[in-house]
């Protein structure tokens, strides 16, 4: 099913993930109007309920936008943001979702190409992912 609205949140740490969307606006890059862009301090502030309030709301996927490991600017430990990741994933299987529908994108700052690129890529995953069914 070609699905060209496939709604996605994208939570942007401030940083590295707000500059990569910023920079592929300034460079005239484009991406469906259907993603919804939400900024928090650090990815280590998003948690599963978080996550999965998204996907309640009719979000078909979820990416977490943020800094390289060992690029954060609150020097807080990538294994943080790793094991909450996981954990939703894991989640999402339970829930009967495919895993894939949650993304976690590390991208250095400013990389507005590199942004397009991972989130065309995951949308164009998700439209092939098998329809949710029910909630």
């Amino acid at each position: 099913m070609n699905n060209p609205g496939a709604n996605v949140v994208v939570f942007a740490c401030n940083w590295d993930g707000l500059s990569c969307i910023e920079a592929a606006a300034q460079k005239g890059l484009s991406y469906p109007a259907s993603v919804k862009v939400i900024r928090v301090s650090c990815l280590s502030r998003v948690h599963s309920g978080l996550i999965l309030k998204a996907f309640e709301l009719g979000a078909n996927g979820v990416m977490l936008l943020g800094c390289n490991p060992g690029g954060c600017h609150f020097e807080i430990d990538a294994d943080l943001i790793e094991r909450e990741y996981e954990k939703t994933r894991n989640i999402l299987g339970l829930l009967g979702l495919q895993k894939e529908r949650l993304a976690l994108t590390r991208l250095s700052g400013g990389d507005g190409a590199g942004f397009v690129k991972r989130v065309t890529n995951f949308i164009a995953g998700i439209e092939q992912a098998e329809p949710v069914t029910s909630r």
